[in-house]
Formats: C-alpha cells, sequence, structure tokens
C-alpha cells in the first residue's frame, strides 16, 4: 500500500501514513482551502486499508496496534467535518477486527482540543488516549 507523506504548510497539517513502517501521524494547523482536496485523499487510504484487512494483516498487528497518532494545534469548522470523518473511517478498521488506537494529543492548556477529542469516545469503539503535551 502506498504511503501517505504531506509536509505541513501554515494552513495544512503533516500527514504521514506509512503501512510498513507502522506510522500513522497527523498534525499541525487544519485550515486548507480546499478541505475536500486535502482530506479526500487521506479519508481514500484508510478506506484502501480497511479493504485490505485480512487474517495476516491482523495476525501481524494481534500484539502490535496501528496506533494513530492525532495532534491538532487548531483546525477551523470545515476541517472538522473531514476529521469526523477520517476517525469514523479510523474505527471501522477496529470494527473490522483490526487492532486499531488512537492517541489524541491536546496542549495541557486547550480544554477545547481535549473535549473534541472526547466527544469521539461517545461515537467511536475504538480505543482512545489522550495525551497532554
Amino acid at each position: 500500500m502506498k504511503s501517505i507523506n504531506i509536509q505541513a504548510t501554515s494552513t495544512s497539517p503533516a500527514v504521514t501514513f506509512n503501512l510498513a513502517k507502522n506510522i500513522f501521524e497527523i498534525s499541525g494547523c487544519s485550515r486548507p482551502e480546499d478541505v475536500v482536496d486535502f482530506y479526500g485523499p487521506i479519508i481514500d487510504w484508510i478506506i484502501e486499508l480497511k479493504q485490505s484487512i485480512n487474517d495476516k494483516l491482523k495476525a501481524e498487528h494481534a500484539n502490535n496496534p496501528l496506533v494513530f497518532k492525532i495532534n491538532y494545534d487548531y483546525f477551523n469548522s470545515a476541517s472538522a467535518k473531514y476529521i469526523l470523518d477520517m476517525v469514523m473511517h479510523i474505527n471501522s478498521l477496529f470494527k473490522d477486527g483490526l487492532n486499531v488506537k488512537l492517541e489524541w494529543y491536546y496542549k495541557k492548556e486547550d480544554e477545547d482540543m481535549l473535549e473534541t477529542g472526547q466527544e469521539f469516545t461517545d461515537i467511536i469503539n475504538c480505543p482512545i488516549e489522550f495525551i497532554a503535551i
């Protein structure tokens, strides 16, 4: 499966999704001019991963979960819908039997970012860990 490597800009986060290296990270500020163009390939990648789930992939990650690290400094309302879609697709990986975990990073003083992540716990089954930085 092809990796995603997007460098951060002043308006979009850095994204590294690499199945071979078991790295799934998104971090930075999200207010891209074209939110569909930015998040579309990321969501498509997760959907492609879901379609490739098989017993071998499940066995490879039985004791080594796929940890999706989400670390936003800020995201606008246009990004919020796509972030939720992304999280829902990650959750679908978990529901299909893949060992998946979410890590939601937030600055200690940013209660809004923590609360946003906590709201996901009401709608997903995937384990989520909140990490203050």
